[in-house]
């Protein structure tokens, strides 16, 4: 083995799927620490991108597990398939009489807050979970409790670094509290930022990270009005955009935002049948606050 170079051992390992690389880590401190350099990491990515893949997670609640499973994209969407050919990834299990909640997912990596009814326990905590290494870090504690924070995870494309933002937001904290942690520095040091706009991230919606501006929607008290905001994960500065109405979910639409609001209704032709309607919008200049017109799409279903 020692007459195969390094960057030959990268290259072969950057052509394998995840799981394999996993598993060949454990054969040797040298393989194990070139799995670890971000020389190998950018290299996997590209790899990876040209082969995309479905990323399964499956929440069992009365296990407190989470089962992580993947599938090739089939190459003709359109065409109908009998069967999906899953493999299966592993499981990251959380102590009994706990709860998980799914915070954000960033460029491979999951954010989850984990809480125990445990008087001994402070609270909650942040857990980061990597589904192709089945590697997971529990995140350092703040002194206070995260149960009461919304929690987002972004990625910066330009210098390689994820990035926890934590928001507080109640009627004792006018102003807000955001804290910021960067990952991969060796220090796990929260620091607090500021934001020149107080706000109330929404409890239910998830937040996106698309191309190194992590989104989510807001609420103003003092304006009374829902908003987007636009936090930049490299230079940790905030933009706000008005948004028109509510709306169910953001999406990533072509490496841009995209919003979408869910509407049912019922048809009775002879049978009863619930049609679903997506009305979605694409921002498509944040500057200017540009949106695209609405966009329909209706589903019968049955």
């Amino acid at each position: 083995m020692s007459s195969i170079s390094n960057d030959l051992i990268a290259e072969i390992f950057s052509r394998l799927p995840a799981k394999s690389v996993r598993r060949f880590r454990c054969l040797s401190k040298v393989w194990c620490s070139m799995y670890h350099r971000p020389y190998f990491t950018k290299l996997f990515l590209t790899r990876s991108s040209a082969r995309p893949r479905l990323l399964f997670a499956v929440h069992e609640y009365h296990k407190s597990e989470w089962s992580f499973y993947s599938s090739s994209q089939p190459q003709n969407p359109n065409e109908k398939s009998s069967s999906l050919a899953v493999d299966v990834g592993f499981r990251l299990k959380f102590p009994e009489d706990t709860w998980s909640y799914f915070c954000g997912y960033a460029s491979g990596l999951i954010c989850f807050r984990h809480t125990s009814p445990s008087e001994e326990d402070e609270g909650s905590v942040l857990v980061l979970c990597n589904p192709s290494t089945g590697q997971y870090e529990i995140l350092s504690k703040l002194g206070r409790d995260v149960n009461s924070s919304r929690n987002y995870l972004g990625f910066d494309p330009i210098d390689k670094q994820f990035k926890v933002l934590l928001v507080w937001a109640d009627s004792t904290c006018h102003n807000g509290d955001f804290r910021v942690l960067t990952l991969g520095t060796g220090k796990m040091n929260w620091r607090k930022i500021q934001c020149p706009l107080a706000h109330e991230p929404y409890p239910d919606l998830k937040g996106i990270c698309i191309d190194g501006v992590l989104y989510y929607i807001a609420y103003h008290e003092t304006y009374n009005k829902k908003m987007i905001v636009c936090f930049d994960v490299r230079s940790e500065k905030f933009k706000f955009v008005d948004t028109e109405g509510f709306y169910d979910q953001l999406i990533n639409y072509k490496g841009k935002l995209g919003v979408i609001k869910v509407f049912y209704s019922d048809l009775s032709n002879g049978r009863r049948r619930r049609t679903l309607e997506l009305r979605m919008r694409v921002l498509e200049d944040v500057e200017k606050q540009e949106w695209s017109k609405h966009h329909y799409y209706t589903l019968m279903v049955d």
